[in-house]
């Protein structure tokens, strides 16, 4: 058996577009996303990941939600507490990124009012040269964090083809739109991170289904979340920011 260890540094997504500021008391204080091909036979390879959430008030719960995607198709879910392991494997064949994103849970007591929220991911790419058996078992090897910026280079490539996919089936025009992600929406407004989350969270995604994706207009007035199913049904679900209150369309 092979055993390759992968080095990435953890990708945590803050963003630089605050429009407003959801402040609370209770923090999450550290969120991480970890993805690595563990090992591999001659027939196939193993990814090993796992995510993990803490937080500085005891009394609240916290909720780890890490999903496996497969270029930008999910794969399936796997969530726990403070720590969600997961592991997946995989026939040998083309090149291809894998990224685990964890969406990172803390509320307060045991309701469901969201008192924070943190969202983290992380790739590592499969190239079948590196996995070749030969007669000699290879050394362990590091992949250099170069490989780890162009392997996520290549996955978003593939997200924004699909994302350009889903506007022309549509017929919405993104191009004052700015993609941000769940966390940025959560420091926006509470109340719309709600919906959003409805829409976006992995516990909603069926194997197949592309990575959803969320777009802000550069007034800040006008929200898109966009899916698409594995039957390549796509789907636009507008947010307008209404006398202060942000309404579904």
């Amino acid at each position: 058996m092979l055993k390759k260890v992968a080095a990435f540094a953890v990708l945590t997504s803050f963003g630089a577009l605050l429009l407003a500021s959801n402040n609370a008391s209770a923090a999450i204080t550290r969120a991480e996303s970890y993805i690595t091909i563990d090992s591999a036979t001659s027939d196939d390879y193993t990814l090993d990941f796992n995510a993990v959430t803490y937080n500085n008030v005891s009394s609240n719960t916290l909720y780890t939600e890490m999903g496996l995607y497969k270029g930008s198709k999910f794969i399936g879910l796997w969530d726990g507490t403070v720590r969600a392991d997961g592991s997946y494997t995989e026939d040998h064949g083309s090149k291809t990124t894998w990224k685990v994103l964890t969406d990172h849970y803390e509320y307060k007591g045991s309701t469901s009012t969201v008192a924070d929220f943190d969202q983290t991911d992380n790739t590592v790419t499969y190239k079948p040269a590196d996995w070749t058996f030969a007669a000699k078992e290879k050394l362990e090897e590091t992949v250099e964090s170069k490989e780890a910026k162009k392997a996520e280079v290549e996955f978003e490539n593939a997200v924004l083809q699909t994302t350009n996919v889903i506007a022309l089936d549509t017929g919405i025009d993104l191009s004052e739109y700015t993609k941000i992600d769940k966390k940025q929406v959560f420091e926006l407004d509470a109340d719309l991170f709600q919906e959003v989350n409805e829409l976006t969270s992995m516990r909603t995604l069926q194997p197949g289904d592309s990575m959803p994706q969320i777009y802000l207009h550069g007034s800040g007035e006008s929200l898109y979340v966009l899916k698409q199913s594995s039957d390549g049904v796509s789907s636009a679900t507008e947010f307008v920011l209404d006398n202060g209150k942000w309404k579904r369309e």
